[in-house]
């Protein structure tokens, strides 16, 4: 997966796209944990070009999800394609993501 950031004081926008499997999760972590220490507290996650997800990737939304609301912050999924929003809700998982149909209308949300 390829993933790519920017900082908007408490907020990040990370963009990721391609395959989020459990390899790909350590990364999102780690530059998840970087933008926590550099003061975001909330994260715009834009999975618009994200094709396949598999249950370590779910793993890992759980816990930015567990994250971000610990330190008083929120998380927003932007744009999940079918296969995203069918995973989230044959696992019981649909209603614990806030969802956004683009990065404005995530990032004007969180204000």
């Amino acid at each position: 997966m390829k993933l790519s950031w920017e900082a908007h004081g408490p907020i990040a926008l990370i963009i990721a796209s391609g395959e989020f499997a459990l390899e790909a999760s350590a990364d999102l972590r780690r530059i998840v944990g970087e933008r926590f220490e550099q003061g975001a507290r909330s994260i715009v996650l834009d999975v618009a070009n994200v094709t396949v997800m598999d249950s370590g990737a779910l793993e890992c939304l759980l816990w930015l999800n567990e994250e971000t609301a610990r330190l008083g912050g929120a998380l927003r999924l932007v744009a999940p394609q079918h296969a995203l929003r069918e995973a989230l809700r044959l696992t019981r998982l649909a209603d614990r993501f806030d969802c956004a149909d683009s990065v404005e209308l995530a990032a004007r949300s969180m204000r």
